[in-house]
Parts: C-alpha cells; structure tokens; sequence
C-alpha cells in the first residue's frame, strides 16, 4: 500500500478538493501547504466557503511538475460557448441548486481557455476501467463523487476524495471527510454507484510527478 500523506478536510467541511490536493502535493513534490496556500492555489471562496472547479487550479498545479490527465464529461468548451444553459443538459435540477449554492461555478469560465491549452482532458464519462489504468501508471487519482450516496444516504452532496491503489474488489482512498477517512476502502460496485453509475458526470483525475518534474 502506498504511503501517502493524509489531509482532513476542514471543519467548514467544504475544501476536501483542497485537502486532495494538499496529498498530492506532498506525495509527489514534498510540499505541505498551508490551508492559506491551498486557497490562494485554488481560488477558494473563502468568504462564501464555496469550493472552486478544477479548470483553476489544474494548470498551475502543472506548472509546479505534475503531469495531469482528466477524465470527464462536462464538455468545458460548451460551457465556455452557451454559459448556465448548458449545466441542464447534463445535470438535475438538485444538482445545479447545489453547485449554484456551494461552488464556484458561475465565475470559472475565464479560466477554461488555459485549462484546455494545459491539460490533458477527455470529454467522456469516466469508467472504473480509467480508474484502474491511472492507478497501473502510479497515478494518484482525484475522483469526484456523490458523498450522500458513498455513506448511504439520499440527496446529493458534491464530495472529493484521493484513490490510492486497488487490492481485490476495494479501492483504498483518503477520504478527507467529513468524518475524515483515512485509507477507507470502498467497494467497487460502492464507488461506481457513488460516482454516477452509468449516467456519472464524476470528474477523474490522474496525478503523477512529470518526467521533466
């Protein structure tokens, strides 16, 4: 099993992509940032605990030599051309409530064109197949997923939690929490269901230290 640091989610209980990070970081490149430099890094909305999207803070995590490969079905230059109208054609009603509520997602698309030009993105639904073929690169794996779902209750509730390795059926992830979770292991029938199933709109993202890094 990998050795991997361990970051809990802060007691806001909204920068679990944050605390992701901050393993990754650590994992890769010896860094232990501070919830501060976690946030100046993302673009967190720290006045209004709203977590960000990815396409900020992606390509300045490449810059510091990580190479990054993103699995995903929001089709960023759809979004970038049509605006909110598009969020409909792929999410529920609950779903875009919730993002409007709790993330950034209405002040992102200024970072999309150097999202697109930096990282290497799929514009696919993500399987557990991609999963475990970043898992066979020694990537560490982002994966975002329904948290209500992944503890066995109803509703909807964006969640971001660090795949780490597979052994048998389970995956081992740190999960940051709330209640944090270190190498949780998760069942795979547990987490595709938590990702969406069939109909997932999960983004997955392989991390590994770049070769040039």
């Amino acid at each position: 099993m990998k050795n991997v640091p361990f970051y809990p989610n802060h007691e806001g209980g909204m920068r679990c992509m944050l605390a992701v990070y901050a393993s990754v970081l650590d994992y890769f490149l010896g860094q232990k940032p501070t919830w501060g430099e976690l946030e100046t890094l993302s673009g967190f909305d720290v006045s209004g605990n709203r977590a960000v999207w990815t396409v900020e803070p992606l390509p300045k995590m490449a810059k510091l030599g990580l190479d990054i490969r993103m699995i995903e079905p929001f089709n960023y230059p759809r979004f970038l051309d049509k605006g909110e109208s598009y969020l409909s054609t792929l999410y529920s009603d609950e779903e875009i409530q919730w993002y409007y509520e709790h993330s950034t997602i209405r002040d992102m698309r200024n970072y999309i064109p150097e999202f697109l030009q930096t990282i290497a993105y799929e514009c696919r639904q993500a399987t557990l197949a991609d999963l475990d073929n970043m898992l066979a690169e020694d990537r560490l794996v982002f994966l975002s997923v329904n948290s209500k779902v992944l503890n066995d209750g109803p509703g909807f509730s964006s969640h971001a939690i660090l795949i780490l390795s597979k052994e048998g059926g389970e995956y081992i992830a740190h999960d940051p929490g709330l209640p944090p979770q270190p190498y949780r292991r998760i069942e795979s029938s547990k987490l595709w269901k938590a990702m969406g199933a069939d109909d997932n709109t999960a983004e997955m993202t392989g991390f590994k230290k770049a070769a040039n890094g």
